[in-house]
């Protein structure tokens, strides 16, 4: 329960000590991966730790690529939105083939939070400049930015249709927004993947309220991420 606290967050947060201990939480779990999952992606999550700073773990990453994996024979595209420094994007753009993947991000860091994420980040949190991530993307095909506070820069997807989506927003009014806008544009067998919903009482909140009349469950991981399948 202490990865709750907001007085904890507030210190750790964004700083040295979250990435240490990330990074701590991450070799361990690479060491239990390399044991028993395809050598091939572990290879690819330490390379992904090794260029960029990235505030996932090994678990996660590897359920980011996974999920993007299984749903990419579905027909539509996929998204993420809260891509900092590019590691996730990388292991969806591993996994998609040459599914659409759409990255949304202010790309200067987080906007203000509220109340209700208990004001555990600052504005401009976790920036990393466009140009840097899409520098880090050029290799990869069918990968389209879309830079500002979500969701802003839909209307040209306005009828598009996702099979995966990853959000990595930490903050109760973005988690909604993208809640309300990918919901209703999510395949059937789609996947909605959210970062950080057992730690950050914004995030568990959107997903608690939005969900309150929908007839899908929430799924939640042993990490701190969550997950929804569209029905």
């Amino acid at each position: 329960m202490w990865l709750r606290n907001a007085r904890f967050q507030r210190l750790i947060g964004g700083g040295v000590l979250e990435r240490i201990s990330i990074g701590t939480v991450a070799t361990l779990e690479l060491l239990g991966l390399v044991g028993h999952k395809d050598p091939a992606i572990v290879r690819l999550i330490r390379q992904v730790r090794r260029e960029r700073r990235w505030l996932v773990t090994a678990n996660e990453a590897f359920l980011v690529y996974s999920l993007a994996r299984s749903t990419a024979k579905l027909s539509g595209s996929m998204a993420e939105v809260g891509v900092y420094q590019g590691g996730s994007a990388k292991m969806i753009c591993e996994a998609k083939g040459e599914t659409p993947l759409h990255l949304f991000d202010t790309f200067e860091g987080l906007p203000e939070s509220s109340a209700a994420d208990n004001h555990v980040h600052v504005p401009g949190q976790y920036a990393c400049s466009l140009g840097s991530v899409r520098t880090y993307l050029s290799g990869y095909s069918n990968v389209h930015f879309h830079k500002g506070r979500f969701p802003d820069g839909t209307l040209p997807l306005a009828n598009a249709r996702f099979s995966f989506v990853h959000f990595d927003v930490d903050l109760y009014q973005s988690t909604l927004d993208c809640l309300r806008f990918f919901y209703e544009r999510m395949l059937p067998g789609g996947v909605m993947l959210s970062h950080d919903y057992s730690i950050l009482a914004g995030v568990r909140q959107a997903f608690a309220e939005f969900l309150a009349d929908k007839a899908e469950e929430l799924v939640e991981l042993p990490s701190t991420q969550c997950l929804v399948i569209k029905l």
